[in-house]
């Protein structure tokens, strides 16, 4: 405590020297807040691990005072002009202004309207957890995974048979539409009409033949509100932060008047 009291001591000195620098004048007057320093200081407590010496509190203050004063300057230049990253960092902050300005939770009956507006969303697609032993395309090659098959189901282990595949051997819980991804359009329809937990095939990827094992299969459902409920709540709030910076855009784009130029420099040549 004794620390603190110390490190606001020098602060007001510090801010006084440059209140004096500056010659005292209204627009020269930098005003550091407490709870600025708090942040720095506890930022620095996280990344080092321990409070700050005096010194080095010192340092601190001063990087502080450095950063305001350089940044004035580079505004009075108008070095904050036509610089996109300043544009949209500004145009980024203003937004998350408004975003917590809006954090009240939902209402029940918000919760219920807006799960059920967006069922889809919450939807959990079919999928499957299988294995295949793969043939590379070749004249040969669907015969020889109908041979194979037949080795598989009187007792041979799968490990004997085919080759490697670029993207491994097992597939865990994956959607249709993965499977479409990695193997094609008609080996995902066709997988889903195997059996489960026998050696099945061959089936046709765009890569060759497969002999798939199907080791489970989770049917598509829509969990009901009462499983969701906390993901739901989350995506409420954010639905209207999101709103709420849409609904302050369209306030302000009636407050200004849009032209168009065409660059000078285009123009003549």
């Amino acid at each position: 405590m004794k620390q603190r009291l110390l490190i606001f001591f020098l602060l007001g000195i510090m801010i006084l020297i440059a209140d004096l620098f500056l010659n005292n004048e209204d627009d020269n007057k930098i005003t550091i807040f407490e709870s600025e320093v708090n942040s720095l200081i506890n930022t620095w407590v996280t990344q080092v691990g321990r409070e700050p010496t005096m010194s080095e509190v010192d340092g601190i203050i001063k990087q502080l005072l450095d950063e305001e004063i350089l940044y004035r300057e580079a505004i009075k230049l108008g070095l904050d002009k036509n610089d996109i990253i300043i544009k949209r960092r500004l145009a980024q902050k203003i937004g998350f202004l408004r975003q917590e300005g809006d954090i009240s939770l939902p209402t029940e009956s918000e919760v219920n309207d807006f799960y059920n507006r967006n069922l889809d969303k919450y939807y959990v697609e079919k999928r499957i957890t299988f294995s295949h032993v793969y043939f590379s395309s070749s004249k040969t090659n669907k015969d020889d995974a109908s041979k194979a098959l037949n080795l598989i189901k009187n007792g041979s282990s799968e490990t004997n048979f085919g080759e490697p595949f670029l993207l491994g051997k097992n597939f865990s819980s994956k959607t249709i539409r993965e499977i479409e991804r990695s193997f094609g359009k008609t080996f995902s329809e066709d997988i889903q009409n195997l059996t489960i937990k026998e050696w099945s095939g061959p089936l046709i990827s765009e890569y060759g033949s497969h002999l798939v094992f199907i080791n489970s299969i989770a049917e598509s459902f829509t969990p009901n509100l009462e499983e969701i409920k906390n993901i739901v709540i989350n995506d409420v709030v954010l639905e209207k932060q999101n709103n709420s910076v849409k609904n302050y855009l369209k306030e302000l784009r009636n407050k200004y008047q849009i032209e168009i130029l065409a660059d000078l420099n285009e123009t003549t040549k």
